[in-house]
């Protein structure tokens, strides 16, 4: 007759999210419930969320974008549709859409930029149900954009998202709705800005702070840090470093690896890597990993491994 008694804290472990490791061994980030909380809790805000929203669960469950579909829609009280594996060819996924009605789609970068392809050249259209599309994972190209903002213009709203699973999977966002690519001197798609609850960082190699147009790595502290990564302590220290910016002592920056550089208006824009990371449809992939691995068989001199 009563709720159960919550015995958890907002600093206890919540899920385990693993990803590609130099070393050959991959690395599991432990994600805080606070940095859940803070999440889903904007996310609901952000993207505009509500009680009759049908949104559609694309991402596989090992994936930390999956954590972006489940927990803000089932705290919301929306309506959850799993996908198929026979929905991922183009026509059957539209159609699906239209049938089940769904408002809000999240998919990998690499599968809008197909999709957005196909709408063009097989003549396809996105449902009138679909009201929000969220992409991330990877560089987003102008030329999609352009041709998606022609096909379907303004009636979509789409939203461009950045974030490692170290930070609990979205850090900044970009309203890409009415964006046009060719203003100011950027050559990709910004990620915009942070989400709240997230601080971003561009620092050049002594950690101080880059000016704009200058690219530098992208540091991320704020509530959504992971914990740790789970029994590999070097390797937390290395990636999770005291935030020099902050006043309290407890407070932690984490290395992206990734470069970026600020614009002209303050938005944040993804330049490259520092190391061999690589996305494939969204997902992190050390070379080094794979190298690593073959490198092991003792018929195997030496390996390099390109995407």
């Amino acid at each position: 007759t009563e709720n159960p008694v919550r015995l958890t804290s907002s600093d206890d472990a919540a899920c385990l999210l693993y990803t590609s490791g130099s070393t050959g061994k991959p690395k599991g980030a432990v994600l805080r419930h606070g940095s859940l909380v803070q999440f889903i809790t904007s996310v609901i805000s952000l993207y505009e969320l509500r009680p009759s929203d049908r949104i559609l669960q694309f991402a596989s469950l090992g994936f930390d974008a999956s954590a972006e579909e489940i927990y803000p829609c089932l705290s919301i009280g929306a309506v959850l549709v799993l996908r198929t594996e026979e929905m991922l060819t183009d026509t059957d996924f539209l159609q699906k859409c239209e049938q089940w009605k769904l408002s809000v789609l999240s998919l990998p970068t690499a599968y809008w930029h197909l999709l957005t392809d196909n709408l063009e050249s097989r003549e396809l259209r996105i449902p009138d149900s679909v009201r929000l599309l969220i992409i991330g994972g990877e560089k987003a190209i102008p030329k999609r954009l352009a041709q998606w903002q022609q096909i379907v213009g303004p009636r979509v709203r789409i939203l461009n998202t950045y974030g490692p699973t170290e930070a609990t999977v979205v850090t900044t966002m970009f309203d890409l709705t009415f964006y046009n690519p060719g203003d100011g001197f950027s050559s990709e798609l910004p990620v915009g800005r942070p989400v709240p609850g997230a601080r971003v960082h561009i620092l050049d190699r002594h950690l101080q702070p880059v000016p704009p147009g200058v690219p530098g790595e992208l540091y991320i502290g704020g509530s959504g840090l992971a914990r740790s990564y789970l029994n590999r302590p070097e390797l937390t220290a290395e990636k999770f470093i005291t935030d020099p910016f902050s006043k309290d002592s407890g407070e932690r920056l984490y290395r992206t690896g990734d470069i970026a550089r600020y614009l002209h208006n303050g938005d944040i824009e993804i330049v490259g890597r520092l190391d061999h990371q690589v996305k494939l449809r969204g997902f992190r992939i050390e070379l080094d990993e794979i190298e690593a691995l073959i490198r092991q068989s003792p018929q195997v001199r030496d390996a390099v491994a390109v995407l």
